[in-house]
């Protein structure tokens, strides 16, 4: 039920925001392609990640663009060496001002979770899974010479098998920084 809550959520939130920025006027748009690159700083309840982020993105109409969204964090979560692969999809809406633009997205997907402990030299414990992700957020793109720099932030909200044939929903902050090509 609260997977079901966070789908409409997220799913509202991207609408409500692709139709605010698609009923102020536009001026003139960029290019139908786009790419960013960058960096991604996860922070959980039990510890941080660090990685790349990369996003190919095709604007359909206006300010409304198909996304899609692609990353991998490394690092500690509770004790054990995790990484964090995430391969999304979704919608995204962008409002131009000027040299600046602000933008939104709803994102839906999966999340592949890997982690690995090493109790004793020599032995290995690894246990990886893959469940549904969601991802909302948005931030500023700041237009440099012939390309812009972005600044954002996300709520992922990601499926974790507990164990027992039980799962659980674990929301995290995600910080990203990089270019749009």
């Amino acid at each position: 039920m609260k997977l079901k809550n966070s789908l409409t959520s997220c799913a509202f939130a991207a609408t409500l925001g692709a139709l605010l920025l698609a009923a102020a006027p536009t001026q003139a748009q960029d290019k139908s392609f786009g790419f960013y690159a960058g960096y991604a700083f996860l922070h959980s309840d039990d510890g941080n990640l660090n990685g790349v982020r990369l996003s190919p993105e095709y604007r359909v109409t206006g300010p409304l663009a198909v996304v899609g969204d692609f990353s991998a964090e490394f690092g500690t979560l509770a004790d054990t060496d995790t990484t964090l692969l995430t391969f999304m999809g979704g919608l995204q809406a962008k409002k131009s001002f000027g040299g600046a633009a602000i933008y939104v997205h709803g994102l839906a997907g999966g999340v592949r979770t890997s982690s690995s402990i090493t109790p004793f030299k020599g032995v290995s414990i690894s246990v990886s899974d893959t469940g549904l992700g969601l991802d909302g957020g948005g931030g500023l793109e700041f237009k440099l010479s012939r390309f812009k720099m972005r600044v954002g932030a996300d709520y992922l909200r990601r499926e974790v098998d507990i164990g027992g044939g039980k799962t659980e929903n674990v929301g995290d902050i995600r910080a990203t920084v990089g270019f749009v090509f």
